[in-house]
């Protein structure tokens, strides 16, 4: 009667669990349990302490997941239609919460939007006198790079600027602009701001290069030292200035917020930000 038992215990055992077409696992003391069936693109995944689940993956920044009859397929959404020249180079369309730039500094009238293309700032003219205006965040832990796809339309004979850069939380900014010279060809500028009306001083300005239109600007901190450069292709860029933390303008706990923003001397100036990375 033993050996009769024992054999009884293997056929109950072997009764699969679940419908058909689960998927079978051992659910404790020899018996089997079934997970599924399975749809398109579902897979096992484990949890600790518990029978596995079916799930589907989920698709990350700048990634798309297409599911099929055992099949699953996973692209690089920065490769799709509408990403052109800058494909392996652009982020997804960018705005102000994915961005994290949601705090204004010295707003007035300026109003900002997420369009098809990425996040909008409109400023109007402050005339001929400076007025620096955009939106913050948080600055992450060194190290890091902050790279960005600069888009501006204005119409200015003075110095009107767009740019990335650093607010210290209190009322100075260390920022790279691109900047109109005196309504000429537009150039390049580092720019230390004692206030969001006052350039103190510039601590580099490039030659009148002209520099076309969309231009890549990125700031890095490595824990130690500040820097600014500039590309136009996205991938390969050229330092403009850089400066140890301790001894730079914002002092070294002064380079706490990332800002993007626009100083509209001489016309009404939208700055859109096109693509966006923090690496």
């Amino acid at each position: 009667m033993a050996n009769y038992n024992a054999l009884l215990n293997c056929v109950n055992s072997a009764v699969p669990g679940g419908p058909t077409n689960s998927v079978q696992y051992n659910s404790g003391s020899g018996n089997l349990a079934g997970v599924g069936p399975l749809t398109n693109g579902q897979v096992m995944i484990g949890s600790t302490g518990g029978a596995p689940q079916a799930q589907t993956l989920s698709a990350g920044s700048g990634i798309t997941i297409t599911n099929g009859p055992g099949s699953i397929i996973i692209s690089n959404a920065g490769s799709a239609s509408g990403a052109g020249l800058y494909s392996q180079v652009m982020s997804t369309t960018p705005t102000s919460a994915g961005t994290g730039l949601t705090t204004w500094l010295n707003q007035g009238s300026g109003v900002v939007t997420d369009s098809a293309v990425g996040m909008c700032i409109d400023v109007p003219s402050s005339g001929s006198t400076a007025n620096f205006s955009g939106r913050y965040m948080a600055a992450p832990m060194p190290p890091y790079k902050i790279t960005t796809l600069v888009a501006v339309t204005r119409n200015s004979s003075s110095f009107s600027g767009v740019g990335i850069g650093w607010y210290d939380g209190i009322g100075k900014l260390h920022t790279l602009n691109y900047t109109t010279n005196g309504g000429g060809a537009p150039i390049f500028q580092v720019l230390r701001w004692t206030n969001v009306t006052t350039v103190s001083a510039v601590d580099v300005a490039s030659s009148a290069n002209a520099f076309p239109q969309p231009v890549w600007l990125q700031i890095a901190d490595d824990g130690t030292n500040v820097s600014f450069s500039f590309s136009q292709d996205g991938a390969n860029f050229l330092p403009i200035f850089s400066v140890a933390k301790a001894s730079g303008f914002l002092g070294s706990s002064g380079y706490s917020n990332i800002i993007f923003g626009i100083n509209p001397q001489g016309s009404r100036t939208l700055g859109t930000v096109m693509s966006w990375r923090q690496n």
